[in-house]
């Protein structure tokens, strides 16, 4: 039995400072509900110190060696976790986009920190993770950890067992405090967490599994108030334990799975060569939803099965194992580098639903039939397809970050060229609910708070999202995804194959009352014709015009110089490397000299004096 860890704040705060840059921790912590997050540390802190008395008679207890203690629930209930042990960056093409990638991106990580949540920690010292932890709650070295912390970060001196991102941190912590530590890690700027166990497995207790409870609560008041925190979690290992008395694999995602702001992610077998939906095989182990509510988890699937990675035993041992603990780390891993692309040409970090509308838009097919389901979620994650909206950002696909006020909606025209499929999605980070009892079992309330909507319509036709619908027994888990109204996920995806060239809108609209009278959401579009955003900024809701646009000579800027006492202008090319080009100006129209720039397409950002960036749009010298 593991002992409770204290909560290391203190060198927490300093060692966190060696890689994300202490402006782009401002600039997070400023949109980051601080005063609601510490008050979750102090909660859970005072709960774990009142019950302390109990946590000798707790690890002298004969508990079942694969669970572990937790943490201590308000009532002062033990709650305990399994690590979730029984890859590939080629299956979801990361091998694509890191560095020596066929894109030419050259993606690393870098300046990216993971805090992962163990059973125990990596080995520090092995030759693949040497300089590249951070231990925050000191623990026994566990080869659960290093091989978790190898497939994010690993240096890849065994290339088989190279990380996703090698050139990121990982801050280490034990599961035992995990709620108090989430939350200072993002009142503190943090970005990407991955938890690679399940809290309160109901086993043999199957009617308890899907059930929205005080920790899937938790995660999701965590994850509300701090907006650019995605917590990633692999889907859990009980689909062939035979569970449910039909031994159906469904219905069966528990507790810290069930959250509506995380990514739970799926796994599967290698996808060396993927050739359509039926290449991708589900691992025999890995739990299915859906939710009691139907919501569409897991959200994503990646690999989970003969994961090479760092083992334990000494600073150059290698093991191989299989679960959705090892699924998480590649989706959470290619994350990093996806927050890399976005900040090279951006100078900013997209908030965790652009992250997650990006990821689960751009996916490949997997199951039997279009669109999601309660299997594979959205589909095998596909980072270099995510990295090409990112590239595309503002010629044919737009990101935006946005907010919906109370009776208000947001609409924007679009237009397709007819060669290409349309894909739009909005997601949300939605307001936690109240926890359900676990009788009646099975309560089909939806945990969706604010419930927004999106559509794509021409005068002659309209597009919805994607949905699953249940029958009146909510047992067709095997039907195909329809489309209509969806008012069960909090994240909405159009996609429209063979889409008519023409001009479209596009509206984003809520019903009922919007808790605190708004919602954030985050907008993706996806094929749609280059002049539909080539005057637009793309980043904020402010707007830059640049002309003429493609440029041979000299490029007009025109801004508000009433708002803007000056302006920064930077010509970066598709990799995110700077081209020299970088100018201030405090009068409109500006003019850039653009003659030295070689012939290609070219990204332009724009930041006001304090160095918010205000604009982010293509260029093209033909």
């Amino acid at each position: 039995m593991k002992k409770i860890s204290t909560i290391f704040l203190v060198f927490f705060l300093l060692t966190e400072l060696v890689s994300q840059s202490v402006k782009d921790r401002e600039y997070i912590r400023e949109a980051t509900n601080i005063d609601r997050l510490n008050e979750i540390v102090e909660e859970y802190k005072e709960i774990q110190s009142r019950y302390a008395g109990q946590l000798k008679e707790i690890i002298a207890s004969d508990q079942n060696e694969d669970e572990m203690f937790s943490h201590f629930d308000r009532k002062g209930n033990p709650v305990f976790y399994s690590l979730e042990n029984e890859s590939s960056a080629i299956s979801s093409k990361i091998d694509r986009i890191r560095v020596g990638g066929s894109t030419g991106l050259d993606l690393d990580g870098s300046d990216i920190v993971f805090g992962i949540w163990e059973g125990g920690n990596p080995r520090v010292t092995h030759q693949e993770l040497a300089g590249k932890i951070n231990i925050v709650d000191v623990a026994t070295t566990s080869a659960h950890a290093s091989h978790v912390a190898g497939i994010l970060v690993a240096t890849g001196m065994d290339v088989e067992a190279g990380g996703m991102a090698p050139g990121a941190m990982v801050s280490s912590y034990s599961v035992s405090g995990w709620n108090s530590e989430i939350a200072a890690y993002a009142a503190n700027g943090g970005m990407i967490t991955n938890h690679s166990y399940i809290i309160g497995n109901p086993q043999e207790d199957y009617e308890k599994f899907g059930i929205y409870n005080d920790i899937s609560q938790l995660w999701d008041d965590l994850s509300y108030n701090a907006p650019y925190l995605m917590m990633v979690t692999g889907a859990s290992n009980n689909g062939n334990n035979d569970f449910n008395p039909d031994n159906s694999r469904y219905d069966l995602l528990a507790s810290n799975k069930l959250g509506k702001n995380s990514i739970v992610v799926g796994a599967c077998e290698d996808v060396l060569v993927y050739f359509g939906p039926q290449s991708v095989r589900q691992a025999v182990f890995t739990s299915w939803g859906p939710t009691d509510d139907w919501r569409i988890k897991p959200d994503i699937t990646a690999t989970g099965t003969n994961s090479y990675s760092t083992g334990e035993l000494n600073d150059s041992n290698y093991r191989t194992g299989q679960g959705s603990s090892f699924a998480g780390p590649i989706v959470g891993g290619g994350l990093g580098l996806l927050q890399q692309h976005y900040h090279n040409l951006n100078g900013v970090y997209m908030k965790s639903v652009t992250a997650k509308a990006l990821i689960l838009s751009t996916t490949d097919e997997a199951g039997l039939h279009d669109g999601p389901d309660f299997s594979n979620g959205w589909g095998l994650f596909n980072a270099e397809k995510a990295a090409e909206v990112i590239t595309d950002n503002g010629s044919t696909s737009r990101i935006s970050e946005l907010t919906l006020n109370q009776d208000d909606s947001y609409t924007i025209p679009i237009t397709t060229d007819g060669t290409q499929d349309l894909t739009v999605a909005i997601c949300w980070n939605d307001p936690s609910a109240v926890p359900l009892p676990n009788e009646p079992f099975n309560d089909r309330t939806p945990m969706l708070i604010n419930d927004l909507d999106v559509r794509v319509a021409s005068d002659s036709d309209e597009f919805f999202p994607w949905r699953m619908e249940p029958n009146s027994e909510y047992n067709n888990f095997t039907d195909a995804a329809g489309k209509g109204d969806n008012f069960r996920d909090n994240i909405e995806v159009i996609s429209v194959k063979n889409i008519e060239a023409g001009e479209y809108t596009l509206t984003v609209s809520h019903k009922g009352i919007l808790q605190s009278g708004s919602q954030d959401f985050s907008l993706i579009i996806n094929g749609i014709e280059s002049e539909t955003t080539s005057t637009q900024s793309i980043v904020g809701e402010e707007r830059v015009s640049v002309y003429p646009n493609p440029v041979k000579d000299f490029l007009n800027i025109d801004f508000d110089d009433n708002e803007y006492n000056q302006i920064k202008v930077t010509v970066y090319n598709l990799a995110g490397q700077q081209q020299g080009l970088s100018e201030l100006f405090n009068q409109s129209p500006a003019e850039l000299d653009a003659r030295q720039l070689a012939k290609g397409t070219y990204v332009l950002k724009v930041q006001d004096d304090s160095s918010r960036l205000i604009s982010s749009q293509r260029i093209v010298i033909p």
